[in-house]
């Protein structure tokens, strides 16, 4: 994989890539976008249609999630805007149904700050000591997941003829549906070659660890997540577009 590649797909975390950017602040260029099914237990539950864009100087990932149970209809939107420093500057959530609710947060000074207006609309504010390059990994929302994945590709992995060296990586992140901070841990394991819609495929495998509970994340050789698991939860996130034909996977 050229080093180009991963330049495409972390524009927003990279400082080599913000400087490359310069004079391009009107350009505005997809990402990656589509939809990922939620499955527990083997049944599918919701989706989630997700789309992240490059606008230069900033990058905006959208997110809409749906999740029918059977018991119960929800709907859930996000969107979350980081600068080229991968510093971020605005993250909105709303819930749609069967709740309305909706938080905002945003830098204050040198911190983060969370506008929260519950269903019983008695609004407050929380403040958070943490960074702007904090990551948001928000509950429900799995392309969060892939952003962290680019982050981690950009931060943790160097370039060693042609092959991507990464060792584990750890990082702080907020976590604004439970209004509260935590800890992972993300590595790269190596290449596994998995089934995924009936095509066996080798994709790049990625162990994240996350509140004693781990996920592991199967990536193609652009690095966009085509899979995810919690194995403890019977819990799989699939990407819906169908595989491509094998191929090797390049770490």
């Amino acid at each position: 994989m050229k080093p180009a590649t991963i330049f495409l797909f972390v524009m927003a975390l990279s400082l080599t890539l913000c400087a490359q950017q310069k004079g391009k602040k009107d350009s505005s260029k997809v990402v990656d976008a589509g939809s990922f099914g939620i499955f527990v237990n083997g049944k599918r539950i919701g989706t989630e249609t997700f789309r992240i864009e490059d606008k230069g100087d900033m990058s905006i990932a959208s997110s809409q999630i749906k999740v029918d149970d059977g018991n119960q209809k929800a709907e859930q939107t996000s969107e979350m805007h980081v600068s080229a420093k991968g510093e971020l500057r605005l993250y909105t959530w709303k819930s749609i149904g069967p709740l309305k609710e909706e938080s905002v947060v945003e830098p204050k000074d040198e911190f983060l700050i969370q506008h929260v207006v519950p269903s019983d609309f008695k609004k407050q504010d929380i403040p958070y000591i943490l960074p702007l390059a904090t990551a948001v990994l928000d509950d429900n929302f799995f392309s969060h997941r892939e952003l962290l994945v680019w982050r981690y590709l950009a931060t943790g992995c160097k370039r060693n003829n042609e092959i991507l060296e990464c060792g584990p990586s750890h990082y702080g992140v907020l976590v604004p549906r439970q209004h509260t901070a935590a800890s992972v841990n993300m590595q790269l394991v190596g290449a596994e070659k998995i089934k995924i819609k009936g095509v066996e495929v080798e994709l790049n495998k990625i162990k994240l660890d996350a509140d004693d509970v781990q996920w592991i994340l199967w990536v193609d050789e652009q690095y966009k997540v085509l899979k995810m698991a919690i194995p403890a939860s019977n819990v799989e996130v699939v990407r819906d577009n169908e595989p491509q034909p094998p191929q090797r996977a390049h770490p």
